[in-house]
């Protein structure tokens, strides 16, 4: 059987003399590998569209045993990620977290519409890479089931104080007067910040501004409440940092 969705190349991994096996995230389908025959030829008409980042309409063949790629009707290349390496690093860090937290064989809408918004800013420079990391961290982790508890002070129920305190392990909030072991001091800006993240409408999502000073303390907020979700390491991430710093 055939079926076609909206796709964006993930992961690519040359196989034999020409093939590739290609990782995507489709809205339909989530996270799924595929066979691109004679992709790696120049002259192949999957070879531009199987390319990383690469987003269009792909048609795939689902056989008793694998899947292949039948062709595509490409959309977007976000060729501006080539241009500078700390920018193809952080993409490279949003695909790996994909691949790796995304649903697979149901639907992925909201991921794929995180992921396309992220990278057209990134591409495009149209938002601060430093903002777009904890952006894409944070409400990842929102859709994928693990919305931290910024509500109000779990312990009282109050809203704000200056600062607040949040459990990167547990995602739950506390105000300066009922703050637990374990809980790191933010500034209420920083708190303020992850709320927007996490409880606004994609499309309002990234209008998200924030002063140099807090942009490192969300940075940390948003990455080690992250990868204490998701329990790995990623080489992407590393290479992020070490580029940038």
């Amino acid at each position: 059987m055939t079926f076609t969705t909206d796709a964006i190349v993930l992961k690519i991994l040359k196989t034999g003399e020409s093939d590739r096996l290609v990782t995507f995230l489709t809205r339909d389908r989530g996270v799924l590998k595929a066979f691109a025959k004679a992709a790696n030829r120049p002259k192949n008409k999957l070879h531009m569209a199987t390319n990383l980042f690469c987003y269009g309409r792909f048609t795939f063949y689902e056989g008793a045993t694998a899947i292949k790629v039948e062709e595509c009707d490409l959309n977007e290349t976000f060729f501006g990620l080539q241009s500078d390496i700390a920018k193809l690093s952080l993409a490279q860090y949003f695909n790996e977290l994909i691949i790796e937290t995304a649903p697979k064989e149901t639907e992925a809408n909201e991921e794929l519409r995180l992921l396309l918004n992220s990278l057209y800013f990134l591409a495009g420079d149209q938002k601060d890479r430093r903002l777009l990391k904890p952006i894409f961290e944070l409400r990842l982790a929102s859709e994928i089931g693990y919305m931290p508890s910024l509500i109000a002070c779990r312990q009282c129920g109050a809203f704000e104080t200056d600062p607040m305190y949040f459990n990167e392990e547990t995602g739950e909030l506390t105000c300066c007067d009922c703050h637990e072991k374990g809980a790191v001091r933010y500034p209420l800006a920083v708190i303020t910040a992850m709320r927007h993240i996490i409880y606004s409408e994609l499309g309002k999502l990234f209008t998200l501004t924030l002063s140099e000073e807090h942009i490192p303390m969300l940075t940390q907020a948003s990455e080690k409440y992250l990868l204490n979700v998701v329990q790995k390491k990623f080489k992407s991430l590393d290479f992020y940092k070490a580029v940038c710093e």
